[in-house]
This record gives structure tokens, sequence and C-alpha cells, in this order.
């Protein structure tokens, strides 16, 4: 009997339930307590754009850059977390990770296989893309432009889906300011394969990201993004990644298989037109990673492609149906109810602050617009294209290279939100201010005496 990969007659084998592997790690995620600050205020953001019925210009929510001109990238994104939360509260939040979550991996599945025709590759490349992608995989709108670069992808490499381009890139461009690494595979790609016939599609779908709801104000998005850049490296997701870490080796594996692929010829040159490109937005730093690799999917598939590996343990139709279930079933018993995590967040002592300046981190900032803003304006957040100069002067505080003094003086700051272990508690004592709230718990208002 013919055993060969595209053989119908052959039973499934342990290659085939690699592909069910992301699915654990996806349901995990899902339902983990919810840490991510960003979302949190990208929420806020979307009551208030649902209320004022149209999209925020302006900062609303801190005293340090209030009213200064700021374009909310991800309008989109943030009138359905407004609208989801205003029905169901933070419940929403799990579902709705695990569907986005979902499709995204079963169109990287679709690209792996597209690309390799070979399931056991395909599998490989879900378990690397897991691996590489599990610790980004937040609420925050970043998560829509995964998938939007995967739809993208899937819609260009077939020619006959292209014409879906510029409603992506609408979409892409109306949830998160990434799109246009989208555009940057786009081009590539077609100068990799010399497709001029499809240069008016890629060109529509250029235009189409200026018909968003900010209009030529995405321009203003993207340049202010390149002008934070110094701030943003002040983020820890922001910094250049090591070789070593979870998240970049997988991704210098996947370099090294289209390596691999070049010397067996099935890498051609111009497709280095795309890999190097990639490779560079990948070692600019660990937020760049996950979408240098999706970008990057359909070669790792390409450079495997004429591998013919032995698919191991054959299984019978019931076999595999009992443990295809076990597979999708396990994740569910090692979950728990989607809650904010109170180890991140200072649940408690947030609702203890006087309606007053405050001093905080920028953690404890995302949170703050969420539970207690715009009325509670906040001192800072993770948006560094606003605060820039500001954001460096919030960490040389916080490390004491510079005097708190002048800048609590500035802003008529009376009292801090802190971590009790922070340096800064200290500090303020020694400054006669005394601890109101939180004595013994992970997190203390400190006082004005």
């Amino acid at each position: 009997m013919q055993t060969a990969e595209g053989d119908p007659r052959r039973k499934l084998s342990i290659a085939h339930f690699l592909l069910l592997i992301p699915w654990i790690a996806l349901v995990i995620d899902a339902w983990s307590p919810i840490g991510d600050n960003s979302f949190l205020w990208h929420i806020r953001a979307g009551s208030i754009q649902l209320d004022a019925g149209s999209v925020i210009t302006r900062d609303p929510f801190s005293f340090t850059a209030g009213g200064e001109a700021w374009l909310t990238q991800s309008w989109l994104a943030e009138l359905i977390y407004g609208r989801l939360e205003a029905s169901s509260g933070l419940g929403f939040v799990p579902l709705m990770m695990l569907v986005v979550m979902v499709l995204t991996f079963f169109g990287l599945g679709l690209l792996a296989y597209r690309s390799s025709n070979n399931v056991l590759v395909t599998g490989i490349i879900l378990i690397i893309s897991t691996v590489l992608m599990v610790s980004f995989l937040v609420p925050r709108p970043v998560i829509f432009s995964y998938l939007l670069s995967v739809l993208v992808i899937l819609s260009w490499e077939r020619r006959q889906t292209r014409w879906l381009l510029p409603f992506l890139f609408w979409l892409w461009a109306s949830v998160h300011g990434s799109f246009f690494i989208g555009l940057a595979y786009v081009g590539l790609r077609l100068l990799s394969k010399k497709d001029w016939k499809a240069l008016p599609v890629a060109i529509a779908s250029g235009l189409a990201t200026l018909l968003t709801a900010h209009g030529l104000g995405v321009i203003k998005i993207l340049t202010d993004f390149v002008a934070a850049r110094p701030y943003l490296s002040l983020l820890s997701e922001w910094r250049t990644p090591e070789l070593l870490s979870p998240v970049f080796f997988p991704f210098f594996v996947g370099i090294v298989l289209i390596m691999y692929g070049a010397t067996r010829g099935r890498i051609k040159p111009l497709d280095l037109v795309v890999v190097v490109p990639f490779f560079a937005i990948a070692l600019t730093s660990l937020r760049s990673v996950p979408p240098a690799w999706i970008s990057l999917v359909v070669l790792v598939g390409v450079a495997l492609a004429g591998e013919r590996p032995r698919l191991p343990a054959r299984f019978g139709t019931g076999a595999a149906a009992v443990f295809a279930g076990a597979i999708i079933l396990l994740p569910f018993l090692l979950i728990g109810e989607a809650t904010l995590s109170e180890d991140r967040f200072p649940i408690q002592a947030a609702e203890q602050l006087d309606v007053a300046p405050v001093f905080h981190n920028d953690v404890v900032g995302g949170y703050l617009i969420w539970s207690r803003g715009p009325e509670l304006e906040v001192f800072i957040d993770d948006r560094a294209e606003l605060y820039q100069e500001r954001m460096e002067e919030f960490v040389d505080i916080r490390v004491g290279k510079e005097p708190w003094e002048p800048v609590f003086e500035r802003y008529g700051i009376s009292q801090a939100l802190l971590a009790a272990d922070e340096p800064m508690v200290g500090w303020l004592e020694e400054a006669g201010w005394v601890i109101t709230y939180g004595q013994g718990t992970d997190f203390v208002i400190v006082s004005a005496g």
C-alpha cells in the first residue's frame, strides 16, 4: 500500500496531533489573569469615544500631557472593547482572546501547509509559533494585528483573493499602527516575485489606510511612533531581544531553516529581499519579533517543502478521536475564572486615592485610567509616543537619577501609589510623607505630611 503523505488511505499520525498542541497554550492563555495595563486603558478610551460619538484626538487621561494632541491608533478595537465591557464587564475577554488566537493559528497553519505540503512541517511551524508568540498574546489591540497580518498574507499569496487587501488594510489601520509591516510584506513580496500586475492592488491597499476615522492622521501616528523610538526602549517589551531568549531563539531557528532551504535550492536569491528586512525588524525589539515571524512563515514552509520525514505511530479513527478529544478538553481542566491580576494591579489601594494628582508607575497608570479615569487623571502610562521625554524623566526619578521634588511641585502631587518595596517609599518617608494606606501590603499610598 502506498504510504506517501498525500495518500488518502493512510491513517492519522502523531504529526497530525502536533497541529493541536497550540490549542492547549491558547486556552490557558485566554483564561489567565488579566495583567495587561495597556488593554485596560484601551477599554476606557472606547467608552469615552462611544459617549462622545467621535474618535479621540487629544489626551483625556493624564495631568502631565492632558489636552495635548494625541490620536488613538486603535479606535475601532477600542469601540469594540467599550461596547463589550458595557454589556458584560470583563467577562468577554477569554472568549474574545480564544477566538482571535485560534483564527490566527489556523491561518498560520494554512500558510505553513500550503507552502510545505507537509503535515509534520506544519506542526513544527505551529509549535515554534506558539513558543515565540505566547507571551505576546494579550487582549490589547495588537492581538488583532497578528490575525490581520495572517489574513493579509493568505490573501496576497493567492491571486484570486488579493482584492480583499484594501479592506484588510483599512481594518488593520483602524485597530493598530503596525499595518505598515503588512504593507512592507506586500511590497517586498511584489519585488521578490516581480509580480508587477499586483502593483495596483498594493497601491490601493496603501491608500485604504488613509481612509480610516483619522484620515491622514495615520501618517502622524507613524511619525510620532518613530519620534518616540528612544523612549519606547524604556519599556521592557521594546528592548532589543537576546539571542537565547524564549522569544528570539525560535525566530533564529526559523532563519536557520530558511538558510537550510537556500542551500537546497528551495529559497531563491530574490527571496532574501523579504528575509533580510524582516530579520532586521526582529532585531529592533521584542515586540517586533512576532510580526516579523508571521511574515516569514511562508518562506520557512518553502524551505522545508522538499523534506519527507517518515510519519510515525499511525492511529485508527477511534483512537485518533479519543486522543484529539483529550487534547481539546485537557486545558479546560487547568483554567479558572478570568480575573484581574492582583499581583500586578493595586486593585484595593486604587479605590482609596483622592481625586488629586498622584505619582505612580506606567503599569498602575493603565489600571487607574480604567478603574478611576477620566475623573482621576494619571501621571503616566505606557503611551510613549505621547509622553516622550517625560517618560525618560519618570524613569530617572524612580531610580534616583533626578530629584523627585521639582516634578512633584510642578504638578502639585500630594499622593503616591507605589509598590511597598520601591525605594521611593523610603525617600518620601524621609521627606516627612506618611503611609496612609496599605501598611504591610504589596501596594501603599504615601501622602504628603
